[in-house]
């Protein structure tokens, strides 16, 4: 019988997790490009026939049927699934258990609500959720393994974010995932890079990431050649127009600095107006009478906003005046949508907003799209920004990658337009190119990520040329929306908002004026009287008086180890009905001891970075006064952080000021 080594059992959750996103990427592509290709077809007949205000009533129809079939999935059999999932994944890899989301019932949910919320038009990406559900799938098949193999469960560590092949596994599923969206396997290792950051990422991961992403991309391409099919028909993909072409010019430098710092300051804006509709709509289902009626009111909601999407790119796409469609064969992978016009004509507009995310971005970033006047930029702008916006909160499955990408792409474009209108006498670059430096600046101000952006826009573009200017975008951009937001990026809101345990590996600032004896979890006293044989009346008072992760077990006044509440309570389920219990067997004795006077900018680097779970807390003398874990730690920063965010975006106080809150805070 085969016993897995630890290479070994590594290598084969790298590889299967590679395996498994292809195919299920590639079923996801194929089901959404069917179902939207009904739709629009159904749509086009009806307006063909009836005229385009029967049209747009189809596609409300649709849409309706679309989200309710979306909404009934996700609330009937898995709510949990009604999110993106990236937050708590994140959660997940920085140490903390968010492993109730990887269920199978959950993944299974999840990827089937990503293709329902994609096909009904929502304005969002897929790009999240397959994050989440490419960890998801690597640690069920950790899972699996480690209960088939007894012998992997010393490599297959399943505690939440344990280094070893399980969190690799989760990496590299997050890292194929983004991989696959965008065509760009360095994009998706430099993705995840970015996500976990450098102090979690192990340097034979580099190496393991990289033959994922390579198993995951070769399979996709081979499959598709199977089926007759391209790549470019599913990703983000612009045409190479050789060296002889000059994609910008000195002219442009200046105008690409004003779209950067445009761009900078609207990426913290729209940070935080989908923060308030995020704050409005939760407050409205949980603290109205609204409440007494879930799931159904949060059903309705998400139906409603399908038929308000619907109604809105409909209305907008009037607008559009009608073009011919080009012939030339550098187009045949452009998704052309006809809408009001007759055969053989396109609407600008309707072709940016009644498409999916990834056809819009394909069509902006093309160079020779001369059609996307001014007015069909600023109401496609206008649209999809103001429906992006309220879409924050619906309960369902997407992420917002490529939306914010798509918005900086309209941007980009818009200004591309007013250039060439206000100064025709000068040779701009192509509005194509303005759309990926809007692109890169947006992205990079939601996100706040700088390689990334760049890495995946420079391979849709397909010409390493415009990364010079890629990354001059990233730059100002990010610089401004440090200077300007009141809020950190949109994951770390979420981390926060959610109340998900997140300990980044920056010292937080806000907790420079704290000490030990300030960080140490609440534990009454029925929880420090346990010792290595402890009575069973003890081991369940201690249990019930607090949630605390940890509990001491010491000897008089000294703390010998620590006992992990998981620990605890299967030792207390194993021996029903007896007296004592040798609680020792279940203790983990870290080695480190912190005195009570240690400030949190000395001890924390140990739970951020060396990712240590716990530590006792002693005094001079050493008798135990409590104890510091990972999960109270990033509680209490998380607490600070939030208190400091709201004085932020309240009050323009001095820096005394605020230095004065923090120590009453402290």
């Amino acid at each position: 019988m085969w016993r897995p080594s630890e290479s070994a059992t590594g290598w084969l959750v790298i590889v299967l997790t590679a395996i498994g996103m292809a195919l299920s990427n590639l079923l996801m592509v194929f089901a959404v490009e069917y179902l939207v290709r009904f739709k629009f077809h159904t749509v086009q007949v009806a307006m063909d026939k009836f005229g385009v205000a029967a049209g747009i009533l189809v596609l409300m129809a649709l849409m309706f049927v679309f989200a309710l079939v979306l909404t009934s999935l996700v609330h009937g059999l898995a709510p949990e699934a009604g999110g993106s999932g990236s937050a708590e994944n994140k959660a997940w890899l920085n140490g903390f258990d968010t492993s109730k989301l990887f269920s199978p019932t959950i993944l299974a949910v999840r990827f089937v609500a990503v293709i329902f919320s994609n096909t009904t038009g929502f304005p969002c990406g897929r790009e999240g959720p397959t994050v989440a559900l490419g960890g998801g799938m690597a640690f069920i098949l950790c899972r699996c393994i480690s209960a088939k193999h007894k012998e992997a469960r010393e490599y297959l560590d399943m505690r939440a974010g344990a280094p070893g092949a399980v969190r690799m596994g989760c990496i590299v599923g997050g890292a194929c995932g983004m991989a696959m969206i965008f065509n760009a396997p360095l994009g998706g290792i430099l993705y995840m890079f970015e996500e976990v950051s450098s102090s979690s990422w192990p340097m034979e991961l580099t190496f393991k990431s990289f033959v994922g992403c390579t198993i995951c991309t070769t399979l996709s391409y081979s499959l598709l050649a199977v089926v007759h099919r391209g790549i470019r028909e599913f990703v983000i993909f612009e045409m190479w127009y050789g060296p002889a072409v000059q994609d910008y010019r000195a002219c442009d430098i200046l105008p690409f600095i004003i779209l950067s710092v445009l761009l900078g300051f609207l990426a913290p804006l729209h940070t935080m107006l989908c923060l308030k509709v995020q704050e409005m709509r939760k407050h409205l289902q949980s603290e109205t009478v609204l409440r007494r009626f879930q799931p159904w009111a949060k059903m309705i909601d998400t139906v409603l906003f399908a038929i308000l999407c619907a109604a809105a790119v409909g209305l907008a796409s009037l607008s559009g005046e009608c073009h011919e469609i080009p012939e030339q064969k550098l187009q045949q992978d452009l998704s052309y949508v006809q809408f009001q016009c007759e055969e053989g004509f396109f609407n600008p507009v309707a072709s940016l907003l009644l498409t999916t995310p990834d056809g819009a971005v394909k069509m902006l970033f093309n160079r020779d799209n001369f059609e996307f006047l001014g007015l069909a930029s600023a109401v496609s702008f206008l649209t999809y920004f103001t429906l992006n916006v309220l879409f924050t909160g619906v309960p369902v499955p997407t992420g917002n990658f490529t939306g914010a990408m798509l918005i900086g792409g309209m941007a980009g474009r818009l200004i591309g337009c007013v250039l060439g209108h206000l100064l025709p006498q000068m040779d701009f670059a192509p509005q194509g190119i303005y759309s990926m430096i809007g692109a890169a600046a947006m992205l990079s101000g939601f996100k706040q990520m700088t390689i990334a952006p760049v890495m995946f826009i420079v391979t849709a573009a397909n010409n390493v040329d415009i990364a010079a200017p890629l990354m001059m975008a990233v730059s100002i951009s990010l610089f401004i929306s440090h200077m300007v937001a009141c809020q950190d990026a949109w994951d770390e809101e979420q981390l926060i908002r959610k109340k998900l345990p997140y300990l980044p590996p920056e010292f937080c600032k806000e907790l420079r004026h704290f000490s030990a004896c300030d960080l140490m979890d609440e534990l009454p006293a029925a929880a420090c009287q346990l010792k290595p044989f402890a009575l069973t009346s003890q081991i369940d008072e201690a249990l019930m008086c607090c949630s605390a992760p940890w509990f001491p077990m010491l000897d008089g006044p000294r703390c010998v180890s620590l006992l992990p509440r998981s620990g605890l309570e299967k030792q207390r389920r194993k021996h029903l009905g007896t007296d004592s219990i040798h609680v020792g067997a279940v203790a983990q004795r870290t080695g480190i001891q912190i005195l009570e006077g240690t400030s949190a900018a000395s001890l924390y680097p140990l739970f951020a970075q060396a990712h240590l779970q716990a530590a006792c807390v002693v005094t001079a003398d050493g008798t135990f006064a409590g104890i510091v874990s990972r999960a109270g730690l990033a509680a209490k920063a998380t607490e600070v952080e939030l208190v400091a965010e709201k004085g932020d975006c309240a009050t323009d106080d001095s820096d005394a000021d605020s230095e004065s809150s923090d120590r009453d805070i402290a």
